[in-house]
């Protein structure tokens, strides 16, 4: 049986290189840029693409750090006919933070929302021994695990554009698309 491949669902990722632990300060901003994107019903990604235009199943947006290098991915569940589009207006929304300043309510909202989910996800004996043994192997540092809400609290609009600007090029960026066999 003929299935239009337009027609069936796929996973579309777009990846850029950024910083890693070994320049731990470049990271937060990068990841209260994804959360901006991505966290919770109002992120923008999520109002854009989901809610308001219907054109993806879900959206996401991470910041992965490793030791010398990180990944930010923007993913979406989409039906491959929207793969053009979605990724454009994956870009737009990435061109937008690079142009204009993320307005200081929005900043403080979701400085928030990463800096409690940072300390509420590692409320355990066992959520803290893997943060501590994370950054203790990685870095040979646990001030990271320790500074972590304050740094992201201390962020500025300017910081998350100069990260955009420098770490997010829309004409440099990798895209993969998944589709099934």
């Amino acid at each position: 049986e003929f299935v239009d491949p337009s027609l069936q669902q796929a996973r579309l990722m777009l990846l850029w290189r950024v910083p890693g632990l070994a320049l731990v300060e470049h990271t937060y901003a990068l990841d209260v840029l994804a959360d901006i994107l991505s966290q919770g019903r109002t992120a923008r990604l999520v109002q854009d693409l989901r809610e308001e235009r219907g054109l993806v199943l879900g959206v996401g947006a991470n910041n992965v750090t490793y030791q010398h290098q990180g990944l930010f991915c923007l993913s979406a569940n989409l039906m491959s006919e929207n793969i053009p589009v979605v990724e454009q207006a994956m870009l737009d929304h990435i061109q937008r933070l690079q142009n204009d300043l993320v307005p200081v309510a929005e900043l403080e909202k979701v400085c928030t929302q990463a800096a409690n989910q940072f300390i509420f996800g590692n409320e355990t004996p066992s959520d803290r021994a893997n943060l501590y043994g994370y950054y203790q192997a990685l870095l040979g540092d646990l001030r990271p695990a320790f500074d972590y809400a304050e740094k992201v609290r201390s962020l500025t609009p300017e910081d998350l554009q100069r990260a955009a600007q420098t770490y997010l090029p829309t004409n440099a960026y990798g895209a993969v698309v998944v589709r099934p066999s």
